[in-house]
């Protein structure tokens, strides 16, 4: 009865953190979809903000908030492609993967055994990605995805 309360428990935390790691990487994208980008050098740009924005945003929703345990492939990335629309607007696409910390030893060692690594930890991977409105803009040109790191 008690590893299913700890077990209860943890699985509560882990959710907790997946509502504001999405949480967070809605906010920076949002900010991002305001940023005008119409060619790779303000794309560079609208990916800086949008990755400074996520940083900030992290700490204020992920509670406890670690940023040794964000792992590397987190980033902000600018792209354009079809909408479906006929147009090729630009995007703004916010990945996070995080090594959330488990609490409860026990189950701990059940997660570590299902993923195969021993770091205790529960990986989570959220991602959105938002249109960039540049109403004023029609050329948009963006040769590459330019992403923030």
């Amino acid at each position: 009865m008690l590893l299913l309360l700890l077990g209860i428990v943890q699985f509560a935390l882990i959710y907790n953190a997946q509502v504001g790691l999405t949480n967070a990487i809605r906010d920076a994208a949002r900010v991002g979809s305001t940023l005008t980008t119409i060619d790779n050098a303000s794309a560079a740009t609208t990916a800086s903000t949008t990755y400074s924005k996520l940083t900030t945003s992290l700490s204020t929703y992920v509670n406890p908030y670690q940023s040794s345990n964000l792992v590397t492939g987190s980033r902000v990335c600018v792209t354009q492609h079809a909408d479906g629309a006929g147009s090729s607007p630009a995007f703004v696409k916010v990945t996070v993967i995080y090594d959330h910390p488990v609490v409860v030893p026990i189950v701990g060692a059940i997660l570590d055994s299902i993923d195969g690594t021993s770091n205790g930890a529960y990986r989570i991977t959220v991602s959105t990605e938002l249109r960039i409105d540049n109403p004023t803009q029609t050329a948009i040109s963006i040769a590459s995805p330019v992403c923030n790191p």
